[in-house]
């Protein structure tokens, strides 16, 4: 079942930046703007995605990471069971492109309207899922007194290809354990990754790093908490913990494209580019479709001054292109 104020809480959330739009007194202030309204939007989708309860587990488990599900196959997920039009998949099409755009120094005011026609259509068509899904399910199913959802509970995995849990529950076993984890959802709320990757996107990395610990104490083989974990001990300059941290990632999944992306980092760090640039390339192969997989690689093989980068640069995707571009002109690393 579809709620909508969860759904939408991310554009909630960038009500000010959507406001900017109609307001921006430059085309920087427009690109933060835009900017802002982005995350908020995408956010968004990638709830919608994971609140839908008929979609497949392994597919709701890895909705909400970035480094797990890119936003085209999120859009692909929605359209495929039909939760958002092809209009609006079209639409947030345009606005990312203009988001890429407008990093390049080439911002307009009709980015300024995408946006507000995507955010309008957004919440539209979030709100008539949640309206449809409760009209169908009340005409199928008796009142229920109460629900729990039970991914909220044993919270999020790092891979999709993972084993589904068996319970067998019998009479009153089944009643105890629907009574206790609804307990945890209402007194718990969000599971510790989320809570973590929601602070490490407000860059509050302490409070990030404390819930990624405990979701890894609550399940010892999420890589997604292990990740984000090691990215904050390398930006802290806390090498050998981050070391220990992607080890036991690979430990876990030694073919997870980002565990090597980030062991990438870790090395170049360490100045050890051609070393990171082996890490990059293998996660290349494991995953060409993600455009940091080919950015990680150019830059190693750029900075321990392989020839070959040139190369890898034209055979990268076009996004990758741009993103390496956008760097090399903020002078920024990631």
């Amino acid at each position: 079942m579809i709620e909508a104020d969860r759904v939408l809480r991310p554009l909630r959330e960038a009500e000010p930046a959507i406001e900017r739009l109609d307001t921006y007194e430059s085309p920087a202030a427009l690109t933060e703007a835009l900017r802002a309204t982005w995350h908020g939007v995408e956010r968004t989708l990638r709830m919608l995605l994971r609140s839908d309860t008929t979609v497949p587990e392994e597919v709701r488990l890895v909705a909400l990471s970035p480094e797990q599900m890119s936003v085209e196959t999120v859009l692909t997920e929605l359209r495929r069971r039909d939760l958002i039009s092809l209009g609006l998949a079209g639409r947030v099409h345009e606005l990312r492109q203009a988001i890429v755009r407008a990093e390049r120094g080439d911002v307009r005011a009709a980015d300024a309207d995408t946006a507000l026609d995507v955010v309008r259509q957004v919440r539209g068509e979030v709100q008539g899922n949640a309206r449809r899904a409760t009209t169908a399910r009340q005409a199928v199913e008796p009142p229920a007194e109460e629900e729990f959802d039970e991914a909220d509970v044993i919270g999020y995995r790092a891979g999709a290809a993972l084993p589904r849990r068996t319970l067998i529950l019998i009479g009153g076993v089944l009643a105890l354990l629907v009574v206790v984890a609804l307990g945890v959802v209402l007194l718990g709320g969000e599971s510790r990754l989320a809570q973590g990757v929601t602070a490490f996107q407000a860059k509050d990395y302490a409070t990030a790093e404390r819930h990624f610990r405990a979701a890894l104490e609550d399940d010892s083989d999420d890589n997604t908490a292990r990740l984000y974990l090691a990215r904050i001990l390398r930006s802290d300059g806390r090498i050998q913990e981050a070391q220990q941290v992607l080890r036991e990632a690979g430990e876990t999944d030694p073919e997870d494209p980002a565990v090597r992306r980030e062991l990438g980092y870790l090395l170049l760090d360490a100045d050890r580019a051609s070393l990171a640039a082996e890490q990059f390339r293998r996660a290349v192969e494991l995953d060409p479709e993600d455009p940091l997989n080919w950015v990680g690689l150019v830059e190693s093989l750029t900075r321990a001054g392989d020839p070959s980068a040139a190369e890898w640069l034209k055979r990268a995707p076009e996004e990758a292109r741009t993103m390496l571009e956008q760097r090399r002109t903020r002078g920024t690393s990631p």
